[in-house]
């Protein structure tokens, strides 16, 4: 039987997440990392989740109540969500039709908590952030590889929470290279290095949308990272693009990727905004915001917003009447309201009047849980300027 967790709380929504603050001292002591039976207050059953008591995030569900997959076996839990988080991508939204770079295994938006899995060509990047997770790992790694045999298998550990969860050290990930083709473009990628798993697989969708918003336009891809953007835009028939990181590293994996493609444009080491403030007048009429993640955290949320404004206020001024803003965040601290505010008020800083003509996210391979809002962490604004 599994132990029990009592929580000091009634439970009355489905949100996954319990903090320590929230939860009984066990009477006896329940190992980091284990799997346990909860019941709220009333000792009413809540379902299953995992538990590590070092943490202030000390309890992620893992099943509810009632549940199909509720077992007291863990891992059997962990491969019928696995099952399912596969089904998804492949059987309903058919990815490998238009690309072999996208998310398998979403955290808690496919109820896996602690867990991201992508697959970038013929390897598979894991990102772990639960011990529970590092200690079912393998047998993770078994199950893709009875499905992928020939797939080569990289495990990045997530380090804040290798601190805060008390992860076990793993050797750095080694030269892992691929190949992921995303709607015929051909990107060059070191899994499980550089930010995320090593691939923006988030922003499919977009780079689509830029595409087919880019014919006959002067494109500017600011933060390019690998040059997704620009390339599209290539695709779609752009007058002229450039593209610019700070970053050296994305700026030559940017000129490769234009390479491997066969694609012309120019790509420009330097500062995003210095770019923005340096822009002539007439200049680019379709810009792509798209910056690092600037807010890690509650503590950083005030910093990276001030960012964010300044980013936007200067492309608002920049930009000619009749552009087209495309404006990102993966700062999952920073709700989507908030970040409309914070475009609201760079463009009244600019003096500018701005439509938004559509929000987006990041594609289907990144489920949203409406129990749990963290998990749309991607906010994508496309607007017009007046």
């Amino acid at each position: 039987m599994l132990p029990e967790l009592r929580l000091k709380i009634r439970v009355h929504g489905r949100h996954p997440w319990f903090f320590r603050k929230m939860i009984q001292r066990p009477e006896r002591v329940v190992p980091a990392g284990s799997c346990v039976r909860v019941v709220d207050r009333d000792g009413r059953a809540v379902g299953i989740g995992f538990y590590n008591p070092r943490t202030e995030l000390a309890l992620r569900m893992v099943a509810r109540e009632g549940d199909a997959h509720a077992s007291e076996d863990a891992d059997a839990m962990l491969a019928a969500l696995l099952d399912a988080a596969l089904a998804l991508r492949e059987d309903v939204l058919q990815l490998p039709k238009v690309s072999d770079g996208y998310r398998l295994v979403h955290a808690d938006g496919d109820g896996f908590p602690g867990l991201i899995l992508d697959k970038l060509g013929d390897a598979i990047v894991a990102q772990v952030f639960s011990l529970a997770v590092q200690k079912r790992i393998e047998r993770i790694g078994e199950r893709l590889l009875a499905r992928w045999p020939r797939s080569r298998l990289v495990l990045t550990i997530d380090p804040t929470a290798k601190e805060r969860e008390g992860l076990e050290n793993v050797p750095p990930p080694g030269r892992v290279e691929v190949e992921v083709v995303e709607h015929g473009v051909r990107y060059a990628v070191r899994a499980g290095h550089g930010h995320k798993t090593g691939f923006f697989a988030d922003q499919r969708d977009n780079r689509q949308l830029v595409r087919r918003l880019a014919k006959g336009r002067r494109v500017l891809d600011l933060c390019c990272n690998a040059g997704g953007f620009a390339l599209n835009a290539v695709r779609g028939g752009a007058r002229e693009v450039v593209a610019l990181d700070l970053d050296e590293a994305s700026v030559e994996r940017t000129r490769e990727n234009a390479a491997r493609n066969d694609c012309r444009l120019e790509v420009r080491h330097g500062d995003a905004f210095d770019a923005l403030r340096e822009l002539r007048p007439n200049g680019f009429d379709l810009l792509v915001l798209d910056p690092p993640k600037w807010a890690n955290g509650k503590d950083e949320l005030e910093d990276g917003a001030r960012r964010y404004f300044d980013f936007n206020r200067l492309a608002f001024d920049r930009a000619p009447r009749g552009a087209l803003v495309l404006s990102c965040s993966c700062s999952g601290a920073l709700s989507e309201a908030r970040f409309l505010a914070i475009l609201r008020d760079a463009a009244a800083e600019a003096g500018r009047d701005v439509r938004v003509l559509e929000l987006r996210g990041a594609g289907p391979d990144h489920p949203v849980a409406l129990e749990c809002a963290e998990t749309r962490y991607l906010k994508a604004v496309l607007m017009e300027l007046r």
